[in-house]
C-alpha cells in the first residue's frame, strides 16, 4: 500500500468513527435542546394565562367560553375550574392526540398546573405540537450529515492533490534510486524542495551515492590494476617453469612438484585473465552493435569441446532450429556460450549427457550432475564453487550472469530430478 494511501485510509476511518458517532450525539443534543426551549415556552404560556386571570377577574362562563374557543382553533390551550384543589408542582410530559387537520395521531408536549386565581382553583394545560420541531431535528442532522459528507470528500480530495505535490520530492528521488546504477558513476538526479526533512534526505543520498561511487571506482580500478600488473610476472613464472620442467636432470619428486606450479599458475592466470573480463564488462567498455550470428557461434563453441567431452565419455546433443542473428558484442557472447559449455562439461558426471537447444531466441545448456537443485542465491556469486574442484576460479557463471546483465539478456536457471541442470538464455532479438 502507497504512504498516501495508508495516511488517508487512517484519516477517513478516524473521520468514519467521528462521524458514526456525531450522529446520534447531535440528533439527541439537538432535540434536547428544541424540548427544553418547547417547555419554556409551555411555562411562559401558563403565567401568562394565569396573569390574565388575575387581571381580568373572569368568571366560570367566560373562562369555559374561552376554552371553548382555544378548543375551536386547536391553540392547545384548556383552562378547567375546580371546586377544590392543592398547589402542585407542574408536569411536563409527552403525549399523543388525534390530529383532525392531518387526520391522525401526532406527538405533543404538554403541560399541566394547578393554580388558585382569585380563590378560585383552576387546571390549566397547555400543549404544543412536536411534529414541526422533529422535522426541523430531521433537516438540522441531514444538513450537517451532508456537509460532514462534503467535508470527507473535500479532505479526500485536497490530500490527494496536495499530497502528491507535498511529497511529490519524494517520489522523484524513490524513482531515482529504483533505477540508479552506482556503475554509471554519475550523482544521482534530486528534486529541490521547500521541505526541510526532503532536502536532508536529497543531501543524504547525494553524499552515500557519492560515497559509493568513490569506493566502488576505488575497487574497479584496483582490480583492473591488479589484473593487468599481475600478467607480466605470471607470464614470466610460467616461461621459467617451462624452462625447467625441460631439464633432464630433474628426479621423478621435482618434476612432479613443477607440474603442480605449473598447474597452478594456469589457474592464476585463468582467474586473471576473468578478474579482467569482469572489470571490463562493469566499465561497459565493449561495443554491443555487431551483427551477430548466434547459431553459428554456438555450433562453432561446441565444436572446440569435443576433446574435453570424449575424454569424460559424454554424450551431447544439439538441437539448432533456426538463424538467430542478434546485435551485440561478439567476444561476449563467446564468453557467455564457452563458460556455460565449460560448466556443463566440469560439473558433469562420468558417462553424462549435454543438451544443448536453440528453439525461439532461447538458449538452453542442460547438463547431468548432482541429484539436487543448486543454490540460486549463490551460484552467481564470485568464487562460488559447486564442489572442490581445484581447476575451478569460481567465477564462471558469475561472468555469465554479468554479462546477460550487460547485454540484456534473461538468465535462468532449472533443476529437473533427478539430476539435471538447466541454464536458460533469452535473447532479446534486435
Amino acid at each position: 500500500m502507497k504512504l498516501l494511501h495508508k495516511t488517508l485510509k487512517i484519516y477517513l476511518l478516524f473521520s468514519l468513527i467521528i462521524f458514526i458517532i456525531s450522529i446520534p450525539v447531535i440528533y439527541y443534543l439537538v432535540q434536547d435542546l428544541w424540548i427544553t426551549d418547547v417547555d419554556e415556552s409551555l411555562i411562559y404560556q401558563k403565567e401568562k394565562i394565569v396573569t390574565g386571570l388575575t387581571n381580568n377577574n373572569l368568571d366560570t362562563t367566560a373562562i369555559a367560553h374561552f376554552t371553548l374557543l382555544a378548543s375551536n382553533f386547536d391553540v392547545g390551550i384548556e383552562v378547567i375550574p375546580l371546586s377544590e384543589g392543592n398547589f402542585e408542582i407542574d408536569s411536563i410530559y409527552d403525549n399523543n392526540f388525534y390530529d383532525e387537520t392531518r387526520q391522525h395521531i401526532e406527538p405533543f408536549r404538554e403541560l399541566t398546573s394547578i393554580v388558585n386565581v382569585n380563590n378560585v382553583w383552576h387546571k390549566i394545560i397547555v400543549r404544543k405540537d412536536l411534529v414541526e420541531s422533529r422535522d426541523l431535528i430531521r433537516g438540522i442532522v441531514m444538513v450537517q450529515v451532508t456537509f460532514f459528507i462534503l467535508l470527507l470528500l473535500g479532505i479526500v480530495l485536497l490530500n490527494s492533490y496536495f499530497s502528491k505535490k507535498i511529497w511529490n520530492p519524494f517520489y522523484f528521488i524513490l524513482s531515482k534510486l529504483g533505477t540508479y546504477k552506482i556503475d554509471s558513476e554519475e550523482p544521482i538526479e534530486v528534486e529541490p524542495s521547500d521541505v526541510k526533512e526532503f532536502n536532508q534526505l536529497n543531501q543524504s543520498v547525494q553524499y552515500l551515492t557519492a560515497t559509493n561511487i568513490q569506493i566502488f571506482k576505488a575497487q574497479k580500478e584496483f582490480t583492473e590494476n591488479a589484473a593487468h600488473e599481475t600478467q607480466t610476472p605470471l607470464a614470466a613464472i610460467k616461461n621459467q617453469v617451462d624452462l625447467l620442467a625441460q631439464d633432464n636432470q630433474l628426479n621423478e619428486n621435482q618434476s612432479e612438484i613443477i607440474n603442480r606450479i605449473d598447474k597452478n599458475i594456469r589457474l592464476l592466470t585463468k582467474l586473471n585473465r576473468n578478474l579482467l573480463l569482469l572489470s571490463k564488462i562493469e566499465n561497459d567498455q565493449f561495443d554491443k552493435s555487431e551483427e551477430i550470428n548466434v547459431s553459428s557461434i554456438v555450433s562453432e563453441i561446441c565444436s572446440g569441446f569435443e576433446e574435453q567431452i570424449k575424454i569424460k565419455n559424454i554424450a551431447i546433443a544439439l538441437n539448432i532450429t533456426e538463424q538467430l542473428v542478434i546485435n551485440t558484442n561478439n567476444y561476449l557472447l563467446h564468453s557467455l556460450i564457452t563458460n556455460l559449455l565449460t560448466n556443463a562439461i566440469k560439473y558433469n558426471k562420468p558417462n553424462g549427457e549435454i543438451e544443448i537447444s536453440l528453439i525461439d531466441n532461447v538458449l538452453k545448456v542442460t547438463n547431468t550432475g548432482l541429484e539436487k537443485p543448486l543454490p540460486e542465491d549463490k551460484i552467481y556469486e564470485r568464487f562460488y564453487k559447486q564442489n572442490t574442484l581445484t581447476e575451478s576460479s569460481g567465477l564462471g557463471l558469475a561472468i555469465v550472469k554479468r554479462i546477460c546483465i550487460s547485454l540484456n539478456f534473461e538468465m535462468n536457471y532449472r533443476f529437473s530430478a533427478p539430476n539435471k541442470h538447466t541454464f536458460i538464455i533469452a535473447f532479446n532479438r534486435q
